[in-house]
């Protein structure tokens, strides 16, 4: 009985010390100790010497002390397997940020990256959206000759405020540390031969970027573009936006003039109300108006409760539980009978109201989590969570309940959630997985690495996708959405209007086109723009008719 508990005692040890060596998340970094110091008893308890009474004192002390400095030095032993192997590459990359927002890195590697090129960061068809460039002195500066894709490429300020979005998502690829041969990168290293960065090629069409840039024309908002086949974003804007440019520092390259000048650059991001350091496309979360009815509409007839020539009642006005809800969107008054699809095109909130009702808090909340809402998306920058609610519990209220329905109440989404949501739509029901990176070259030009397409899964079956497309489709061709037609395209849209309680709504538009084999989608919120069909749908139209233009 005593072996076979020490051997238990030495497995779970084991186990334990293994589960702590591949798990990285930072609660297990924080328990590690905690995890190395039951390892220690629990390897104690399974070898501590046995049957050392019948020795001399001296002898018995010698064996007990030896089985202790075995127990430490094993314990050591793994300690110096995580820092140097497991999370060797962590501790050397390690950033912090101070109190006053300036940010600690290892000085060291800030110092030899001056010595060699960062890597180049590419749109699709090979122009440079961040370079670097050499100077008198022979270090490597870095700089970003496009102004529209700034906050899209993110800074990389090394010595003051690390970096964020593409620069931070490939670094790895940029400084040369992934991608490349391990065996060429060594033996480099042994002959002291200058190691550069990789570029990385994305699958950002600049073209696009600008074209939305200009549209947005300084207004506060965000613009998304992509392929709802590979998931590949097109373009991905957000303004006001920010100067990569003037955020550069890196350890002894500036002068105090030109430190002092990004540090009030800084200050001046920090305290601009119009927050131009969230990246909008990923991390702005918006109430969608009536763009959320894709979701409620898919909902209804995902679950066979109906079909695009179902009739709803809309008398103008619906009372649930005290809450009155005043239909401002009927084109004619007289009429008190709606198809879905009229219910759609014409976006009806009395009709939505009903079927969030009809839905039920269960369901409602089901298909929410099905296109993603309550998780992160995985994207190589980091992404906001859209909520549908504050609690599932929430939507047990019917008022509530019935605002969501037609996409008031608490929702909150981001335009690259809503983009993922109409992509799902045209793309027979899958949801793309969004990706930017492309492929990773050496200096030769040669592939190093390709990032593949994938899905996030089935939201809704492809007979639902094709009932949602015809609903799509007459939104444009006589509902709200009708502005959005493109000669030579078959083009699906719904406008939305986010009321809110401090002023002018939000304006969203969500929208495809299809031309021949190819496929766009494209998401558009314009901050108090008043009426979807007013601000976003004329952005909207003329990215997606830009893009089937270059197809």
């Amino acid at each position: 009985m005593m072996r076979f508990m020490r051997f238990l005692a030495f497995v779970a040890a084991l186990a334990l010390i293994g589960w702590g060596l591949a798990t990285s998340t930072e609660q297990a970094d924080r328990d590690w100790l905690l995890i190395l110091l039951a390892a220690g008893v629990l390897l104690g308890i399974a070898w501590w010497p046995q049957g050392v009474r019948t020795l001399p004192s001296t002898n018995r002390t010698i064996v007990r002390t030896g089985m202790i400095l075995l127990l430490v030095f094993t314990m050591l032993t793994v300690q110096l397997v995580r820092i140097q192997v497991v999370e060797g590459d962590n501790i050397v990359n390690r950033v912090a940020t101070g109190p006053d927002d300036a940010v600690v890195s290892n000085l060291r590697l800030r110092i030899d990256e001056l010595t060699h090129r960062r890597g180049r960061i590419l749109d699709r068809h090979g122009v440079p959206m961040a370079d670097s460039s050499q100077r008198d002195d022979g270090t490597w500066q870095r700089t970003w000759p496009e102004s529209a894709a700034g906050s899209l490429v993110g800074y990389y300020s090394p010595a003051l405020y690390g970096s964020t979005n593409l620069e931070a998502a490939f670094d790895d690829y940029l400084r040369g540390d992934k991608g490349g041969s391990k065996a060429q990168s060594w033996l480099d290293d042994l002959l002291h031969v200058e190691q550069g960065g990789y570029d990385v090629v994305t699958t950002i069409d600049l073209e696009l970027q600008r074209l939305a840039v200009d549209l947005l024309d300084g207004r506060a908002g965000a613009v998304v573009l992509l392929d709802p086949a590979t998931g590949e974003v097109l373009t991905m804007a957000g303004e006001p936006g920010l100067d990569p440019n003037l955020l550069y520092v890196n350890s002894g390259q500036q002068s105090a003039e030109e430190i002092d000048a990004a540090e009030a650059y800084w200050a001046q991001l920090l305290a601009d109300p119009n927050s131009p350091l969230v990246f909008r496309p990923t991390s702005g979360l918006y109430n969608p108006g009536s763009t959320f009815k894709t979701l409620t509409a898919t909902a209804l007839i995902d679950s066979g409760q109906a079909n695009p020539d179902t009739i709803f009642r809309d008398e103008g006005i619906l009372e649930v539980d005290g809450r009155v809800i005043v239909e401002n969107n009927r084109p004619d008054d007289t009429q008190v009978n709606w198809t879905l699809e009229e219910s759609f095109a014409w976006s009806l909130n009395v009709v939505f109201a009903q079927i969030g009702l009809q839905l039920g808090p269960e369901l409602l909340w089901e298909y929410a989590e099905r296109f993603g809402f309550g998780d992160d998306i995985p994207f190589e920058i980091p992404t906001a969570a859209s909520q549908v609610a504050e609690a599932e519990t929430d939507l047990n209220t019917r008022t509530l309940l019935a605002d969501t329905g037609f996409g008031q109440g608490h929702i909150l989404a981001s335009p690259l959630q809503m983009a993922l949501l109409i992509a799902a739509v045209i793309n027979d029901g899958v949801m793309p997985a969004p990706r930017i990176g492309s492929e990773v070259l050496d200096d030769d030009g040669d592939v190093l690495n390709r990032f593949d397409s994938d899905s996030l899964g089935r939201v809704m079956t492809p007979e639902t996708a094709e009932q949602m497309q015809r609903l799509f489709e007459a939104s444009v061709a006589y509902g709200y959405a009708n502005g959005a037609a493109i000669d030579g395209a078959t083009i699906g849209g719904k406008t939305g209007t986010a009321e809110l309680d401090d002023g002018a709504a939000h304006s969203w538009f969500i929208g495809y086109a299809e031309a021949g084999e190819r496929q766009w989608v494209v998401s558009v919120v314009v901050e108090r723009g008043g009426a979807g069909s007013a601000a976003a749908l004329p952005i909207g139209r003329a990215l997606l008719e830009a893009a089937v233009g270059g197809s």
